[in-house]
């Protein structure tokens, strides 16, 4: 039960209020990200736990002028921070010269990039780099707001490692908070005066073009013993049928809409017998269990994408054609059902400022896994394509694979799909509908960073060059333990914790350790911070016992 607020509008700002502090990460190393690009093919940098920065850091060993940083900047718009903050620690007893280069939309050459540069002390150093005083290199003004792609560089070998940790843009004023007028809001909060029992906040900043100066006092609504109230988990029936849709479905419905909550409660994805639903809390133990789990990292946390869109569309759905670039020869035969609103990967949590067309279009030129994810309920098949663009000329995609949601037939064997284990994205997602429902009632996906040259089914598809058995395969299945405690979590992560322990999860694909994949569905709360509180060593490795 949510608290109750009362909300009354001030007619005048007279309060002091005190220094706020906004952050976006640009690397967020401390929760396992990595860099997206270096400046040639090797792998300069590794993430280790560095004790004079305070935990995880990106270890980096810079040979004559390389780099590391994102290839496409995950934020775009600097000029509502103030400064590009990280922590560095230097091992030598010598300064060390670095330079951060920003490339933004209308970067051509060298002359109009940004070049700052960058002194390391011997030692553990706090690098605070005011954006107001960045400019290029021919002195002219850059265009923050539409930063591209940026990276930290050296011209020459540097002798020792360098540690890296968080690197993020901060806006540590009040004044930059308010004018940030984006469509989230800015806020800053100050404690008013209040009795014990209430306390009250006030809240300036900007909504849209509109400046709001509130006080909110929350009001808590405790049950009668004052406790959290319980919840009662109560899986609803399926049936194995196909579906119909009333009203009926005759366009394509967006995954984050209650018209697609109606349907996805009534839809059957694979046979009640298929891996994807199948109750794994008393398999056995892999014998490599632990060394297994350990190659991914015990004390890595457990984490979240919430990246996975999709659209529903009606069984008469045109079909067009999509040219396939990369896989054909491992790619089903189109036409394919793919409407004009076909939501990219992230869409649209993750286009702020963008259009659907724009996101379709790659019109930022982002270099991502960019999946697209069509379902046809009415008649159970599942269309899900990798890379997948629009273009002036039609829709383009590097691999294209289609799901008989009525069978538990598999790819074909050493096949890709969309996802590199061969396996399809869609049963695997956690959704709105299910969090709001109670229960999960399917496997998840997870992505780790190193996977083994092998593929154990329902996967058909390996996607590494490594042969070592403490590695997992695609495919493997790993369920949280069942004495895992999940008493003192929130009602949606318990959903998701049961899951993983009665379903599991079948590693995926090559990506971030730990990582489940969740819907970009803004009416999902954030999971982040009690997920982390998860780490490796509360999983372990199964396997499917003896047929009888």
């Amino acid at each position: 039960m949510k608290p109750s607020m009362t909300v009354v509008v001030l007619a005048a700002m007279f309060l002091t209020l005190p220094s706020y502090a906004r952050q976006e990460m640009l690397l967020q190393v401390s929760d396992g990200q990595q860099p997206t690009d270096t400046g040639s093919d090797q792998k300069i940098y590794s993430l280790v736990e560095c004790n004079e920065l305070g935990g995880q850091a990106l270890k980096v060993e810079f040979p004559t002028e390389d780099c590391f940083g994102d290839r496409v900047a995950k934020v775009s718009n600097w000029t509502v921070f103030q400064s590009v903050r990280f922590n560095a620690f230097n091992p030598s007893a010598k300064k060390i010269e670095l330079l951060l280069t920003v490339k933004h939309q209308f970067t051509t050459s060298y002359a109009n990039r940004v070049d700052v540069p960058i002194t390391l002390a011997p030692g553990r150093n706090e690098v605070k780099l005011p954006i107001a005083e960045m400019e290029n290199t021919n002195h002219t003004p850059p265009d923050l707001a539409n930063v591209k792609r940026w990276y930290i560089a050296s011209a020459v070998k540097v002798p020792v490692p360098l540690y890296f940790g968080d690197i993020y843009l901060e806006s540590d004023d009040t004044q930059s908070a308010a004018t940030h007028t984006a469509s989230r809001a800015a806020t800053a909060v100050a404690s008013l005066p209040a009795s014990p029992a209430k306390q009250a906040y006030r809240v300036q900043g900007h909504i849209g073009n509109q400046l709001v100066d509130l006080v909110v006092t929350p009001e808590p609504m405790p049950t009668e013993t004052g406790a959290p109230p319980s919840v009662a988990i109560t899986p609803l029936p399926q049936s194995s049928a196909s579906i119909t849709t009333t009203p009926p479905l005759t366009s394509g419905i967006m995954f984050d809409t209650p018209e697609a909550d109606t349907i996805l409660n009534r839809l059957q994805v694979f046979p009640p017998d298929n891996p994807w639903n199948q109750d794994i809390s008393g398999w056995p133990l892999h014998s490599n269990s632990a060394a297994i789990i350990t190659s991914i990292g015990t004390e890595r946390p457990l984490r979240y994408n919430d990246d996975m869109a999709f659209v529903l569309v009606p069984p008469n759905q045109k079909r067009v054609p999509v040219r396939i670039d990369g896989y054909p020869n491992e790619s089903d035969r189109g036409p394919y059902p793919v409407p004009d609103n076909t939501p990219i990967e992230g869409w649209p949590k993750h286009f702020q400022g963008m259009s659907l067309d724009d996101a379709q279009r790659n019109t930022r030129g982002e270099d991502s896994d960019r999946h697209g994810i069509v379902v046809d309920p009415t008649n159970r098949k599942l269309y899900e394509f990798y890379q997948l663009r629009k273009t002036n000329a039609g829709w383009v995609a590097t691999q294209a694979s289609i799901f008989d949601l009525t069978t538990n037939k598999l790819r074909p064997r050493g096949w890709t799909s969309a996802d590199a284990a061969g396996l399809p994205i869609f049963p695997a997602v956690v959704r709105y509908d299910e969090l709001k429902n109670g229960f999960i009632n399917h496997a998840l996906r997870v992505t780790v960073r190193r996977t083994c040259r092998a593929f154990v089914e329902p996967a058909t598809h390996f996607a590494s060059r490594l042969d070592d058995p403490n590695l997992p395969r695609m495919g493997e299945r790993i369920r949280l333990r069942q004495d895992f405690n999940v008493s003192s979590f929130s009602r949606e992560v318990q959903v998701i914790l049961n899951a993983l322990k009665k379903y599991g999860m079948f590693v995926a694909d090559n990506g971030i350790d730990w990582a489940i994949s969740v819907a970009p569905d803004r009416r999902i709360p954030m999971l982040h911070e009690e997920l982390r509180r998860i780490h490796g060593n509360a999983f372990e490795v199964v396997v499917a016992p003896p047929q009888n």
